[in-house]
């Protein structure tokens, strides 16, 4: 039974909404029951209206913001990285505003239920609203009290869809599966709503696909194909399934959905991927390669693809490969590459196929050209990156001995030359160095030129012709690997600077030329071209410029510039001859042991050999001629290089391997039963038990001492037990034997520090006894803590910085993107010179560090702002009365960085 109160409320507030009357019913006056029940109900409307459009508007902006990398399976739903959340913070933390307003103001909550509608939903608004901010715990929180508050209504499914979609983006998939199982088992209810049931598909499969279970996921994506009603899920589901169905190998499935998709007239940046996975869907067997390749070569000419060509090429090189023609494949990728400008993604991708074709072939130059453009932007979670890092490097080791024995060789050959004919090389090559200054500062001169007219475009609110509004990572591009956040790389400070100082830090400072790369153009200058068909000279003569004395301002426009490296003395020649074979002996190394590649190794030990025939590598290189021809199976050459071996080197491990093939397996054993006697002796150390840790190693040192790895740490842990069991002074001298014999070994610098000390607390060696008690280790003021309150500090150069304008722009950045949490900004005097600006506060660490991610690569707040004279910082409530009293911001900073990740 419900009272007369309450059924003449219900009455009214029904005729009222269905009649549609539109008072303005926050401005009525309340002065009777009914009409207050009236506007209690209309009020809680509009601001709930009001939040949900916020909610709205932040979900088309998301959409037009966040790009999908479409070189990857699709999930179900793509909600952005955290960065590309905090766009959303405005509308969002308005959508949460309303929703609090609406749930605090406009209750009405008697006879054991909520009355008004609008209030659960301004529950569920809420949670969504922080859910699409990516703060989880809290919308999981919403989520979970919608379910079990609303036990009756209908609304507790959507509460409980949402708590799943939740716990999938948290990475928790046992709450996940728990839940969606929850959701399904409650599918027969009688208010179940439809709009969940239609959506349940499309949440399971984004579930199994954000695990990449792409056999689970594919059920549900074609059960979301027969009831979900939304047009553009509907076609992101086609997508997906033809994406799962070309990985698996089946290309006309995978083609029956691209082509559907395309019928449906999508928006473009899925049907230009469609249109590409449909072309590299093509079967080599079944299709025909003609007819993809013509609609491929057709795109490339239409206007509006032109800033995707590199995706094009890329799956016209697929089209090649499948078609066995790898050398258009390599012309195809090679063009991706060249016109890939601003998907780094693209670019990446397309380098290392390049580079893995390359590579298979054994142009390791070429390759090597490629690895290197492909790990410019590789970031470190992509697929085996650090095999791809691996196989850069070794290429990198190759082409630079490679590089080394070409440049020697010419500089040999450039100073056995008679004066004449090595200054006429020298004057040619002066002379393309000056056309090429000429073209490079031409080229500098249209650049410097285009640049100016950029930015009168920019000015004049043009198109700047580099992008476009939000970055480009292509229509299917992902987003940029590089710093690009919407802008052009050039045109954002923060990315510009980070690349200087990154590029500053690996290569030096460089002048902008031709092969900056270099810092000795001279390998460049004089190639192979230059020297051909010259005559060797055997004379060691020196022409007068040669002889001259070298300036150090020389420049590639003077012949000294050339002289100055060319070996002169006999002397000279052999350092040289020592770096060739070294070269050949490294590159010997690399092609049989890290590239396998046995033909490449047996050419370049042939030649150090006919170049070099007695040299310091002759053992180990003949057992490297013996392995590989024994595994090309070339007898003669086989027992060649074993009769060499054992006449020469009879009691060479290697000659001990080739008479027994175990011989290795039998050291090896032995060396595990010194690996034993370590064990054993560390685990006697660790008990005090110095002894017998005296007796193991004595032990090691008697059986054992050719063993350099593990005797160092013998002797290391026996001169401990010395100075424990017996005196202080037999420790130091074991010690300093020890430094004596094994200096580059692992426990040289502990044994060189405990040395130290004891000198300076014994006097040993004329060490004044207590001079390093003032040396204690530094023990930190600051505590480690998480769950305390957190402040965010901007310390500025109070001189340079003018600090209200900056509070200012702080004060804006909160109310954006924080405003919910009602931030308080203070400064503070932390000296002559510094002030500080506090910002809080937040209540843990966590709170803290994320404003801090946020504000401290925020444009607008930093704008005008020199980097040396600002520092950003979060610091906790415990340990900022310890900076200040001691002003140590550099102190605090540096413990910072020790011991807390905020970035």
């Amino acid at each position: 039974m419900i009272g007369r109160k309450t059924y003449t409320l219900l009455v009214t507030l029904s005729l009222l909404l269905l009649t549609g009357i539109t008072l303005n019913s926050c401005s009525t006056k309340k002065n009777t029951w009914t009409r207050r029940a009236y506007h209690n109900v209309t009020c809680h409307y509009n601001v709930y209206w009001n939040g949900l459009m916020s909610l709205e508007e932040g979900k088309v902006l998301q959409h037009e913001k966040i790009k999908d990398n479409y070189k990857t399976i699709l999930r179900v739903y793509n909600y952005g990285t955290k960065a590309d959340a905090k766009s959303l913070f405005p509308k969002m933390d308005r959508a949460i505003e309303k929703s609090s307003i609406a749930i605090q103001k406009h209750s009405m909550y008697f006879g054991g239920k909520e009355q008004v509608k609008w209030v659960a939903q301004s529950y569920l608004m809420m949670g969504i609203a922080h859910f699409y901010k990516q703060d989880y715990i809290p919308a999981r929180r919403v989520f979970d009290y919608v379910y079990n508050e609303y036990k009756d209504k209908p609304i507790r499914f959507e509460g409980l869809l949402w708590l799943a979609k939740t716990y999938i983006q948290m990475n928790r998939p046992a709450k996940a599966e728990a839940t969606l199982n929850l959701l399904t088992s409650k599918m027969d209810a009688d208010d179940f709503p439809n709009k969940v049931y239609n959506e349940l598909p499309l949440v399971e499969a984004d579930f199994y696909l954000s695990h990449e279970n792409y056999a689970a996921a594919y059920p549900y994506l074609e059960r979301a194909l027969e009831i979900n009603k939304d047009r553009f899920l509907t076609n992101r589901v086609l997508f997906i399934l033809g994406q799962i169905n070309q990985k698996e190998g089946d290309f006309e499935r995978a083609t029956r959905y691209y082509s559907q998709l395309i019928k449906r007239n999508p928006d473009y940046e899925l049907a230009f991927n469609a249109r590409l996975n449909l072309a590299q869907s093509y079967d080599s067997k079944t299709g025909n390669s003609k007819a993809i390749t013509r609609l491929l070569m057709k795109m490339t000419k239409e206007s509006k693809n032109q800033e995707f060509l590199d995706q094009i090429y890329y799956a016209l090189a697929d089209v090649a490969l499948k078609d066995n023609n790898d050398t258009l494949a390599i012309s195809y990728l090679r063009k991706s590459v060249a016109s890939s400008v601003n998907n780094n993604y693209q670019k990446t991708i397309s380098s290392l196929k390049v580079a893995d074709l390359y590579f298979e072939e054994t142009e390791y130059k070429f390759a090597k050209l490629y690895y290197d453009t492909a790990m410019m932007a590789l970031p470190a979670d992509f697929p085996n990156y650090f095999q791809i890092k691996e196989r850069a490097e070794i290429l990198t080791n190759i082409v630079t001995e490679h590089q080394t024995i070409k440049e020697q060789d010419s500089l040999q050959t450039l100073a056995r030359m008679n004066p004449d004919e090595r200054n006429a090389i020298i004057d040619a090559a002066i002379e393309k160095y000056k056309i090429a200054e000429e073209e490079r500062i031409k080229r500098e001169e249209e650049e410097k030129n285009a640049k100016e007219a950029e930015q009168v475009a920019m000015k004049n609110g043009m198109p700047s012709g580099f992008g476009g509004q939000g970055g480009r990572g292509g229509p299917g591009g992902p987003p940029s690997l590089g710093a690009g956040n919407g802008k052009w790389y050039f045109y954002n400070p923060q990315a510009l600077s980070k690349g200087y100082s990154e590029f500053v830090r690996k290569w030096g400072k460089r002048q902008l030329t031709d092969n900056w790369r270099l810092s000795d153009k001279r390998q460049m200058m004089l190639t192979d071209d230059d020297l051909q068909g010259e005559t060797v000279r055997t004379d060691s003569t020196v022409s007068d410029t040669a002889n001259a004395k070298a300036s150090s301002a020389a420049t590639p426009m003077d012949r000294v510039f050339y002289l100055n490296g060319l070996p002169k003395t006999e002397d000279d020649f052999q350092a040289s001859d020592r770096m060739i074979l070294e070269a050949y002996h490294k590159l010997g190394t690399l092609y049989k042991e890290s590239l396998h590649d046995t033909a490449s190794a047996i050419t370049v030990y042939n030649e150090m050999f006919n170049r070099f025939p007695e040299n310091q590598y002759e053992l180990e290189s003949w057992f490297a001629l013996y392995q590989l021809y024994s595994g090309k199976g070339e007898v003669s050459e086989v027992a060649k290089y074993k009769n060499l071996i054992l006449t020469k080197y009879p009691d060479s491990d290697y000659a001990k391997v080739i008479v027994d093939p175990d011989y290795f397996v039998k050291l090896a054993a032995k060396k595990g039963q010194i690996v034993k006697l370590y064990a054993r002796t560390y685990k006697a150390f660790e008990r005090e038990q110095y002894f017998r840790v005296l007796s193991f190693a004595n032990k090691a040192i008697e059986e054992y001492p050719d063993n350099k790895s593990l005797m160092p740490r013998f002797l290391y842990l026996r001169a401990i037990a010395l100075g424990k069991a017996t005196t202080v002074d037999s420790m130091y001298t074991e010690m300093k034997a020890l430094v004596a014999a094994y200096p580059q070994s692992g426990v040289a610098p502990q044994a060189k520090q405990i040395l130290k000390t004891l000198r300076a607390e014994y006097g040993f060696d004329g060490g004044a006894p207590g001079e390093g008690s003032n040396k204690a280790k530094k023990i930190t003021k600051y505590k480690l803590t998480k769950k305390i309150p957190f402040f965010v500090i901007v310390a500025v150069n109070g001189d340079k910085v003018k600090i209200n304008p900056l509070k200012v722009r702080i004060s804006d950045f909160d109310k954006k993107y924080f405003r919910l949490r009602k931030l308080r900004i203070k400064s503070l005097q932390l000296d002559n010179q510094r002030v500080l600006i506090t910002i809080g506060n937040f209540t843990n660490k966590n709170d803290a560090a994320n404003y801090y991610r946020a504000i401290k690569n925020d444009e607008y707040v930093l704008s005008g702002l020199n980097k040396d004279d600002y520092k950003i910082f979060p610091i906790s409530t415990k340990n900022y009365p310890i900076m200040y009293r001691d002003k140590d911001v550099k102190g605090y900073m540096e413990f910072m960085k020790e011991n807390y990740d905020f970035n």
